[in-house]
């Protein structure tokens, strides 16, 4: 039951020092500017009308609208729902694998796969029928800077990749500067039933400690374990991030068996932002830092 969980969540599942309102509301205005190009493709689009490309992650969608290539894609993966024209595409990928035989009567020019993300076995049998592949394998914040560099270089989309690129690089600059020498002990779940939270998982962490917010679990042998309440009490955590659709109610009900040992901080964070390998991650880490730090 938590293998196919954590399966699942891993598919579908930021003059002077600024304060930490200013620096969310600039990370916000410069990913707003990111997603009118993601929006606005226009004018890259035309470049090139002869490129057929397939997305088997949701990331990887997101990345292709980014970088001004969304017209081009012909096919992408169950959840790939931002922007919103990306819903209107097929689906050829799901957790459970890709349908290789719909991929090929596509004739795709490039296929975007996630190494970590499609089966391994997919991914072999795409490389031998001959297919241009793009292997996503995101693990940090300086790793997706990176990946829209090399993605906009296969697709011929230099200069809008670069563009993304540095405006996610002056974000995360801006946060460093915002939440220097700061930092909380945090615990950050997805799943009550049964309680799955944040262990290993590079990137999360990675994203978390762009405003210095440690997870407990980073050293756990899993990257989404399965965790103990009694476990979270005694380490006694500074802040509780809930991942998902929740509100603060239903968090602090959650916890309030507890409440005479365990008063922490409570913050609600985007999953769907969050988790994927994209520039709206760091818009809401800006979120979830400024919110983690309030009444600092």
């Amino acid at each position: 039951m938590v293998d196919v969980l954590s399966a699942y969540l891993l598919f579908i599942g930021l003059l002077g020092e600024p304060s930490a309102v200013q620096a969310t509301a600039t990370v916000e205005q410069s990913s707003n500017n990111i997603a009118a190009s993601v929006v606005n493709t226009q004018t890259a689009d035309t470049a090139i009308p002869d490129l057929r490309i397939v997305s088997l992650s949701p990331h990887l969608t997101e990345l292709v609208f980014a970088i001004g290539r969304g017209k081009q894609l012909v096919a992408t993966s169950d959840y790939s729902d931002y922007p919103a024209q990306a819903a209107n595409l097929p689906s050829v990928a799901s957790y459970q694998g890709a349908n290789i035989a719909e991929i090929i009567r596509l004739k795709p020019t490039h296929v975007l796969v996630w190494r970590g993300g499609n089966k391994d076995s997919d991914i072999q049998k795409l490389s031998l029928l001959g297919f241009d592949i793009f292997e996503s394998r995101i693990d940090s914040l300086a790793n997706l800077q990176n990946e829209i560099i090399e993605l906009g270089r296969r697709l011929n989309a230099k200069a809008e990749a670069n563009k993304v690129a540095e405006s996610i690089a002056q974000q995360l600059s801006l946060l460093t500067s915002t939440y220097k020498g700061q930092s909380k002990e945090v615990v950050y779940y997805m799943s009550t039933q049964p309680f799955i939270g944040l262990g290993s998982d590079p990137w999360l962490n990675d994203v978390l400690m762009s405003c210095g917010l440690k997870n407990i679990y980073a050293d756990a042998l899993g990257t989404y374990p399965a965790l103990q309440i009694s476990d979270v009490l005694r380490q006694q955590p500074d802040l509780v991030i809930a991942a998902g659709k929740y509100t603060m109610p239903q968090v602090t009900a959650f916890w309030q068996n507890h409440s005479e040992v365990f008063s922490p901080q409570f913050v609600i964070a985007n999953p769907d932002a969050l988790h994927r390998f994209t520039p709206r991650s760091v818009q809401e880490i800006a979120k979830v830092c400024a919110l983690a730090y309030q009444n600092n």
